[in-house]
């Protein structure tokens, strides 16, 4: 089963590898920031809170859509036009990845972070400390990294 988190915001991405890094360090995720991420597509790696990990990045042309299903989301959305949707399977690190990029561009930006299993919009403290959960339930279960 796949799980799917997304984060909405307004305008271009001012979003660079630096500020990204800068972003993760500052809610506690000591990060390396592989690769740029805006464009991204696709399995995007990174290694983070101790793990080389990573997270299926797909930016969305089509907010309106999710807007659709999604009314929780419709309410929240307020003017924001950009989607960025992570997805991941069963793999608590890649989930903590997830989460912890999402709080990161909410902290960088107007955005919002909304998890559609359970139609609830996330803050930057609930996201974060749930990426913390998932990263040690990643280690407790015996964490692989991605290049093993």
């Amino acid at each position: 089963m796949s799980m799917d988190l997304h984060v909405c915001w307004r305008g271009d991405l001012a979003w660079d590898r630096t500020r990204l890094k800068g972003a993760l360090d500052a809610l506690g995720f000591d990060a390396t920031v592989l690769y740029d991420f805006e464009g991204s597509s696709g399995f995007w790696p990174v290694d983070l809170a101790g793990c080389k990990t990573g997270v299926e990045v797909y930016f969305d042309d089509n907010l309106a859509e999710l807007t659709e299903m999604y009314p929780e989301l419709a309410a929240a959305v307020d003017g924001r036009d950009k989607v960025v949707n992570f997805t991941w399977g069963g793999n608590f690190a890649e989930g903590g990845t997830a989460l912890a990029l999402a709080a990161a561009l909410a902290t960088l930006g107007d955005a919002i972070i909304y998890e559609p299993q359970e139609a609830v919009c996330l803050s930057v403290a609930q996201s974060a400390e749930e990426a913390r959960q998932m990263f040690q339930l990643a280690k407790t279960e015996g964490y692989r990294a991605r290049d093993e």
